[in-house]
């Protein structure tokens, strides 16, 4: 009997962990552990590592699957992936986040281009229907500030 409780307990503690989010290793994004403390912070952290590991491995369509809903009605797929440039090859760092409000963060990272050049960027992230999506910037002009030159 006391066999079939200590199974039971151990089996309800697989399920319960095992309902958690994973956020998948990635050789192209690297994030403090510490920055993934609740269930929301950890969803985007997952997020974040999954859509910029596309970024850097150039692969727009999946990338494409993070971008906001409303922003596909904004910017076709094909121009979508023109606008993809600068982030093949590249090392991005999860800094910091920014809870702005329940469903909106700001997301500090730093890329680091070969060995050599660092460079600190900003993204925008929203929570919408159970989901972080990233806020795409990418312009084919350039920024009209060094602030909206950090989200591009």
């Amino acid at each position: 009997m006391k066999l079939i409780k200590i199974s039971i307990a151990f089996l309800m503690i697989l399920l319960i962990g095992g309902c958690g989010i994973k956020i998948p290793h990635s050789k192209n994004v690297a994030y403090d552990q510490n920055l993934s403390s609740n269930k929301k912070a950890k969803l985007l952290v997952k997020r974040f590592v999954e859509y910029w590991d596309a970024r850097v491995r150039g692969d727009a369509k999946k990338s494409w699957e993070y971008e906001l809903p409303y922003q596909k009605y904004l910017t076709d797929f094909q121009t979508y992936r023109k606008l993809l440039t600068g982030y093949e090859k590249s090392q991005i760092v999860l800094k910091r986040i920014i809870f702005q409000n329940n469903n909106k963060a700001l997301i500090e990272r730093e890329v680091f281009i070969g060995h050599k050049e660092k460079v600190n960027k900003k993204d925008k992230w929203y929570y919408v229907k159970d989901n972080w999506y990233h806020k795409f910037y990418q312009s084919a002009l350039p920024p009209k500030t060094v602030e909206e030159a950090k989200f591009q």
